[in-house]
């Protein structure tokens, strides 16, 4: 099948990351998000590419055509006229099996489906809908466009056809697929969120502060963010609701830390309220409050 129209079902970090990833490499994308902050998804894909046309990654004329390649709706009947749909909402079982099951109805029977679950396991999703042998998992990981790899979850109940038309996708969108065995947590969430914990524990105990920790972690280990920034960059409301789904399948070594349950209490999210384990200027910087400067 040739492949020319995306929907992605979801207009947050994930889901904006995906389409502009898609976009870029040629594809028409439709993104969908029936959430508070969907019609704001293009503003904010604008808004990346515009930190990458600052750096000369990309002209002003490919800036344009990417973002004319991506359309945003809440018409979930333009699902008939899609060749591949990757879901990238929020790991509510309900939620997700709902809205499967309504692109189930409407995308034509040939489309392969990709989910992007964390925590949730691919074959019990596919139990709920009809092209269960094509719902593969690929869990991307953010920021999409800049992470080079990709996890791979095939269940026993996958075909080849459909295995081989994520592979091609993913190839195009220069991803480096690593296929993995099913797991709620796959392996970046898992590692991710124990390295978020154990920080958040460091602040709450009063060994270090954010900065302190931030610095440690990611200068020793040569990373470009730290955990604690990721975390803000995800949204601590989705860290909080990763670790609480763990710890309901593996126990309390991702019990959450009272300070992230704190953090989510007082609405200190992250970056989508500019308050998290730092704070953040408009344009999604950290502000070094010290210095008086701004962190890319």
């Amino acid at each position: 099948m040739d492949i020319r129209r995306i929907a992605v079902l979801g207009a947050g970090r994930l889901g904006r990351g995906i389409a502009e990833c898609a976009a870029s490499k040629g594809y028409d994308v439709v993104l969908f998000s029936q959430g508070a902050g969907g019609q704001d998804a293009l503003r904010r894909i604008e808004k990346s590419l515009d930190r990458k046309l600052a750096k000369w990654a990309i002209t002003e004329s490919e800036k344009r055509l990417i973002l004319g390649r991506i359309s945003y709706t809440l018409d979930l009947k333009e699902l008939s006229k899609v060749d591949l749909l990757v879901e990238a909402t929020i790991d509510h079982f309900y939620t997700k099996q709902e809205l499967l099951r309504t692109a189930d109805h409407l995308c034509p029977p040939e489309v392969v489906f990709i989910s992007t679950s964390s925590t949730l396991r691919v074959s019990d999703l596919a139990r709920g809908i009809t092209r269960n042998d094509r719902l593969v998992g690929l869990h991307f990981i953010p920021p999409v466009p800049e992470v080079p790899v990709a996890e791979l979850v095939i269940t026993s109940h996958t075909s080849p056809a459909a295995v081989e038309t994520v592979k091609q996708f993913a190839a195009r969108l220069d991803k480096e697929i690593v296929p993995i065995e099913e797991s709620p947590g796959l392996v970046n969430p898992r590692a991710l969120i124990t390295l978020v914990n154990e920080a958040a524990y460091l602040m709450d105990e009063g060994v270090c502060n954010a900065a302190a920790a931030e610095k440690i972690i990611k200068e020793s280990w040569g990373m470009t963010q730290g955990p604690l920034e990721m975390a803000d960059r995800l949204g601590l409301d989705l860290v909080l609701n990763w670790m609480e789904q763990l710890q309901e399948e593996f126990g309390d070594r991702y019990a959450p830390c009272p300070l992230i349950r704190r953090y989510v209490r007082q609405r200190r999210l992250g970056v989508k309220t500019k308050l998290g384990f730092f704070a953040y200027t408009e344009d999604d910087a950290i502000v070094t409050v010290a210095q008086g400067e701004q962190e890319d």
